[in-house]
């Protein structure tokens, strides 16, 4: 453990402008829903029993556990809020741990008076202190918004055991693999499965499943409920087991390598003739997770399709409801409900496009594209290579998901479609990725991850609480322009177009910059 103090100083330096915007962010995601709900509805317990009988949206959210407006805002947000904050932690520890090991950082560290195992408990110590400081701003902010102390406590509580639980999968993911992004699809995996278990628990009403999820614990405290924290100890035991396996693990194995040994390959191919030989020969494995792991969610989420209740469309809400997620009359509540998750399946599906273009930073800085580049092969060529797999293998989950979507549920044509009109939405956040990675190359990652989390949460969360109306929030997010021909709309070419368009300015944008820059 020597130096370890001096670690916590340089990590929290580094996270001294991330850490505050993402903290400040969640709590304001959550009082900014319950000050929203409290002077905008004015009939709280009426809206609670309409959300609990629509179960399209209790799936997604969550059970509806009582009727205050406190509950209520947790109930919209919460589960949003677990997610975004387990996904920061991940990316937290594994940038101090995997990510200082794979840029070489580590090991000039290590070279000074450092302890084999100062930089994981510098990442993990620093990391845990800011998932917990989130949930004691978070639960202050509610308490100042006039919600009860009690609860925002609970609600705190449950935050912060959220980002407990995936900090340790990310320090334990991070001492299998040998690379940065391998690391953080592995506990990212982790954190699908468990928001797939805490979505088929309240999807299916089996709410015993919620006891094996993470985030079904953290759903389990019902804050403004019962405020049951002794749940949280599960969290609390299963960060402990994970962090203290990573030490375990990370005493076990050289620094720079992974306990998974990475496969290079033969020296020589003869499939490897060109650049996008190359790229499908590096990017393949992330394809064919992405791939299974939406096949396995379309068979689970459209085999709850056919339980869905149909309700009366009485009650603002409900109304409400109807008008933003379907475009006919004749829309049943099983319509929406596909709707809903064609659409959340495209809101995921825009990372990939993203992860697989950072791979160009990765052999950037790496020094391999130097080394490819000192061949006959162009920038525009490389860089064309893994967009033309970015757009590809978006096409290739997207169907996956919609196949399996459509057979469960009895719609097969209609849920493929669904799924396929996602993709030029997620081809405008590979046009992002694209002209970052060419225009601010040292800022790609951040603002990648940054587009993504704009895009998930603007539309749906934040716009509606800074008083940005959710048919506005659409000239800002590409989704909810798409043509619902899953629930009653026609197709409709002017929305794709746009896209298009917009991601070919992005793109050739990008690709100017890459060709005018210094490659790093």
């Amino acid at each position: 453990m020597t130096g370890t103090w001096t670690l916590v100083k340089l990590v929290a330096r580094r996270e001294r402008l991330i850490a505050p915007v993402w903290i400040l962010l969640l709590a304001v995601l959550a009082a900014g829903q319950f000050n929203r709900y409290a002077t905008g509805i004015p009939d709280i317990g009426a809206f609670a029993r309409e959300m609990s009988a629509n179960k399209a949206l209790t799936a997604f959210a969550g059970e509806v556990y009582a009727s205050s407006v406190a509950a209520m805002a947790v109930w919209k947000n919460a589960d949003a809020i677990y997610t975004v904050i387990g996904l920061i932690a991940i990316l937290t520890v594994v940038r101090h741990t995997r990510g200082e090991e794979e840029s070489g950082r580590a090991e000039l560290a290590g070279s000074g008076v450092v302890g084999r195992s100062a930089p994981l408990t510098a990442a993990l110590a620093v990391t845990s202190a800011c998932v917990v400081l989130a949930g004691l701003v978070t639960a202050s902010a509610m308490i100042l918004a006039g919600a009860g102390a009690a609860g925002s406590v609970a609600f705190g509580a449950a935050i912060a055991a959220a980002g407990l639980v995936f900090a340790g999968i990310g320090a334990l993911a991070a001492q299998v693999t040998q690379g940065a992004r391998a690391a953080i699809g592995i506990a990212a995996a982790g954190l699908g499965a468990g928001y797939g278990l805490r979505f088929l628990a309240d999807g299916s009403g089996l709410t015993a499943l919620k006891w094996l999820s993470p985030q079904g614990w953290s759903h389990l405290v019902r804050p403004y409920g019962t405020d049951d924290v002794a749940v949280l100890l599960l969290s609390l035991a299963l960060f402990a087991v994970t962090a203290a396996l990573a030490h375990r693990l990370n005493a076990r194995r050289d620094v720079g390598l992974g306990l998974i040994p990475e496969r290079p390959g033969p020296a020589s191919s003869v499939r490897l003739r060109g650049p996008l030989a190359l790229a499908w020969r590096t990017q393949r494995g992330l394809l064919i997770g992405w791939t299974v792991g939406y096949a396995a969610a379309g068979l689970v989420l459209g085999a709850l399709a056919r339980s869905i209740p149909e309700v009366a469309r009485q009650g603002a809400a409900v109304e409400e409801f109807f008008r933003r997620y379907t475009a006919s009359p004749e829309a049943t509540m099983t319509d929406a409900y596909l709707w809903l998750i064609v659409l959340g399946l495209g809101y995921v599906a825009a990372l990939h496009p993203l992860l697989v273009l950072l791979r160009l930073r990765d052999e950037e800085l790496s020094g391999r594209a130097g080394l490819l580049l000192s061949t006959p092969v162009g920038r525009t060529r490389w860089a064309c290579s893994h967009l033309v797999l970015a757009v590809l293998g978006s096409v290739v989950v997207l169907a996956a998901a919609g196949l399996t979507l459509g057979l469960t549920a009895g719609e097969p044509g209609k849920a493929l479609g669904g799924a396929l009109v996602q993709a030029p939405a997620v081809w405008v956040l590979a046009g992002v990725g694209l002209l970052a990675f060419g225009l601010l190359p040292r800022a790609a990652a951040a603002i990648s991850w940054a587009a993504f989390l704009f895009v998930n949460l603007f539309g749906e969360v934040l716009g509606p609480i800074v008083g940005i109306d959710y048919w506005v929030a659409r000239f800002f997010v590409p989704f909810p322009n798409l043509p619902m021909i899953v629930s009653g709309g026609d197709f409709t070419v002017a929305p794709v177009l746009i896209m298009l368009a917009v991601t070919a300015l992005l793109t050739v944008t990008g690709l100017a910059g890459l060709n005018r820059r210094a490659l790093s």
